[in-house]
């Protein structure tokens, strides 16, 4: 006779259904039939070794999909079409372990153990708020930052306030010499980069966003700055600044 573990199902049975007593596995079908659908549900599949992920499971941690951060790499696109945004693609964008998942599981279904941080996950969780703040300097320099990365630094200067002695100025960067064009403002980016091609796509990138997030009546200017080992400037080795210059690729 079997264990109540092997027919978990069977218990929730009217006594006469169940299996009776001297009664073998084979003989006692119903108990196989519903074998079949218990896998299915609990993924209790009683093979030793094999695990499996049942309904009842997908169902529990249902919420997990519609997180940024704990949704598969592979469900990331379909997030993205909810806030009407486009994914960049790309290491990165995407990151090596979200490039890896995609590669050895494209139809990969579970939501991740733990939260994992991405360019693309964190703009997906950010968009709807920065909706809020489109046409602003500061929803726009919110934006930047995204794409940018953390280690980036972004500064945007409209010019209207005068130069002040006492303050540090930088032509070109935060102040100016001569008029200014109609509404005119300048982004400022220090961004740290290890390879040209990576630089040049993030330029690329940031010059689109910079395109499609200001206000069609305004003039802009991006600036990149990368920074070099300089004592009391930049000196965080691998944030701001790198040992023996970038590579090509």
């Amino acid at each position: 006779m079997s264990s109540q573990n092997d027919y978990s199902y069977v218990q929730y049975l009217p006594r006469v259904f169940q299996q009776k007593a001297g009664e073998s596995d084979e003989q006692f079908f119903l108990g196989r039939f519903l074998k079949a659908f218990e896998a299915m549900l609990s993924g209790k599949t009683g093979a030793a070794g094999e695990e499996s992920v049942g309904i009842e499971a997908l169902l529990d941690g249902l919420h997990q999909y519609f997180d940024p951060g704990r949704a598969p790499s592979q469900f990331l696109p379909w997030l993205a079409g909810w806030v009407g945004l486009e994914l960049e693609e790309g290491l990165e964008y995407d990151g090596e372990q979200d490039n890896r998942d995609r590669a050895l599981a494209p139809m990969q279904i579970l939501p991740l153990p733990a939260a994992r941080s991405t360019v693309n996950r964190n703009l997906i969780s950010s968009i709807v708020r920065l909706y809020k703040k489109r046409g602003t300097l500061d929803g726009l320099a919110e934006y930047l930052q995204v794409y940018a990365g953390e280690e980036a630094a972004i500064q945007i200067n409209d010019y209207e306030e005068p130069v002040r002695c006492g303050i540090g100025q930088r032509v070109g960067i935060n102040t100016m010499v001569g008029a200014a064009e109609p509404s005119y403002f300048s982004v400022h980016v220090i961004l740290p980069a290890y390879s040209r091609s990576i630089l040049q796509n993030k330029v690329q990138i940031l010059q689109e966003v910079i395109r499609k997030e200001k206000p069609f009546y305004t003039n802009s200017s991006l600036n990149i700055e990368v920074p070099k080992m300089c004592l009391g400037v930049y000196g965080r080795v691998g944030m701001e600044t790198l040992l023996g210059g970038m590579t090509e690729n």
